[in-house]
């Protein structure tokens, strides 16, 4: 029988011939596949196949027994024995038959183990072929890591660079500024030095003082013409290193900043009369402005440019409670807070805002999301002596009328209380208003993050909008010149 032989042939193909890939490369699963599964799956098969086998090789030997004893035997067994002899031929041939079967299943079995190795191989080499695939993208990614790290480091040492040399232009510029501050003020010393000068002499007294008053004035003119075109260079160079310093400072903080994006007007050499001016000039982006209302106020200020028309200068705002309101009448007649966050532009600039035909707008946000507004169509602050008197129109707009109840009243503050009653109510709403006994409308009241529950008239109120007990999230007060 061939079976041995065949065996042999199935190991041989099993084995990896010697060279790049041998038996050491082999992985645990492939030694035992090839070298332990065949027999575990197929044993109670082979031990069937050696049964048949040992069965035939002790049937030939028995059938030899009983041949060579039916030679010796008498006349009278022949014909037994012959019909013996048939027989054993017969089960030999079915023996015989079987044993060919049986190779015809080890035949099958040795293709189908052939098969299995080749795809087990495909496998194997398939793995590889993406294992090496593997490999060569991480060096890549790994390279492609290692020179962004290396540009990263060389671009935050040119900003580390660039940051250094704005602070020291912008030191160098203070001092310059603070000298023409001192050479402004010498020169104004020289003024009044020379004016008195002009008084103490009789002799033609009329006629000198005239000449001198037409050349002061022709002095003080160019001085002023000069003082305001140096002021505009600073204003242009101060907001030229605001953006610098405030660029490097989020490229350090790995944030993200478009230098071509303009925080601030492109245009800033030359200031505009109001919100409105630049809008006539073609700003349509809210953000910051420089306005000068007059020839000797410059005032950098919010411009919204979209709400209503756009062209609004905004002098109140109240958006999360981050400022203290209840202040004194220096800090609200100076102003304070942020251009961008909540703030009060000062009685002293409003006077000078409100010295041409004004209107006023004011919008108002409730704890629930609920917005309104209302518009006055004129809208006038008098002046210091006056205790920035308020006056305004009739009101137009959703959120009802707040501030009739303090048309003609007087601006009032916890350390100046210009009530007509002598009530303390600057002080009882801890802010500062124009009030009366006490309001109908107080948006610069303490700032209660209650949504919305207060005491009578406290917070930031708006009498006909939520009632004289709530509290609002947000108020807006902007105003524009009439044209």
């Amino acid at each position: 029988m061939d079976n041995p032989l065949y065996r042999e042939n199935i190991d041989s193909e099993l084995e990896e011939p010697h060279g790049n890939n041998t038996v050491e490369s082999m992985t645990m699963f492939d030694r035992v596949l090839k070298k332990e599964s065949f027999c575990s799956k197929y044993r109670s098969f082979l031990c069937v196949v050696g049964g048949l086998i040992v069965g035939c090789f002790l049937t030939v030997g028995f059938c030899y027994l009983f041949f060579n004893l039916g030679n010796k035997q008498n006349c009278s067994n022949v014909q037994s024995s012959v019909g013996a002899s048939k027989q054993d031929d017969n089960q030999i041939s079915r023996m015989v038959e079987d044993v060919n079967k049986t190779k015809e299943d080890l035949m099958v079995i040795h293709d189908m183990r052939k098969e299995l190795v080749d795809y087990l191989k495909d496998i194997k080499n398939t793995t590889r072929k993406e294992l090496l695939i593997v490999k060569t993208s991480f060096d890549s990614t790994l390279d492609l890591l290692n020179e962004i790290r290396q540009t990263s480091e060389q671009e935050l040492s040119k900003i580390k660079e660039t940051r250094n040399i704005a602070w020291e232009f912008y030191a160098e510029f203070r001092n310059k500024s603070k000298n023409e501050q001192l050479s402004k003020t010498q020169s104004t010393n020289q003024l009044l030095e020379f004016r008195t000068e002009m008084r103490n002499m009789n002799f033609n007294e009329t006629r000198i003082l005239q000449e001198w008053r037409n050349e002061s004035k022709i002095h003080y003119q160019e001085f002023r013409r000069k003082s305001k075109q140096d002021l505009m260079s600073f204003q242009k160079m101060r907001y030229e290193i605001l953006k610098v310093l405030a660029a490097t400072d989020m490229c350090v903080r790995n944030e993200t900043f478009n230098m071509t994006e303009p925080t601030q007007p492109t245009d800033i050499v030359n200031t505009r009369r109001d919100c409105l001016a630049w809008k006539q000039n073609g700003s349509l982006t809210d953000g910051v402005y420089s306005i000068s209302p007059d020839d000797n106020t410059i005032l950098d200020v919010y411009c919204d440019m979209t709400t209503d028309g756009g062209g609004w200068v905004v002098f109140q705002r109240r958006i999360d409670g981050s400022e203290n309101f209840f202040r004194n009448w220096q800090a609200y007649e100076d102003g304070f807070g942020t251009i961008h966050g909540e703030l009060w532009i000062g009685n002293k600039y409003l006077h000078i805002l409100t010295q041409v035909d004004t209107e006023l707008r004011i919008d108002l946000e409730a704890w629930d999301g609920q917005k309104r507004y209302a518009k006055y169509p004129s809208f006038e602050i008098g002046d210091a002596e006056s205790k920035y008197t308020l006056s305004v129109g009739v009101c137009r707009g959703n959120a009802g009328d707040g501030l009739a109840y303090h048309h003609g009243l007087k601006f009032s503050t916890f350390d100046q209380d210009n009530t007509r009653t002598g009530s303390t109510c600057a002080n009882r709403n801890k802010g500062a208003w124009w009030y009366k006994s006490c309001s109908h409308s107080s948006l610069n009241g303490e700032y209660l993050k209650t949504n919305g529950v207060a005491d009578q008239n406290m917070g930031i109120n708006w009498e006909k909008f939520k009632g004289d007990h709530y509290s609002l999230k947000g108020s807006s007060m902007m105003l524009r010149r009439k044209t």
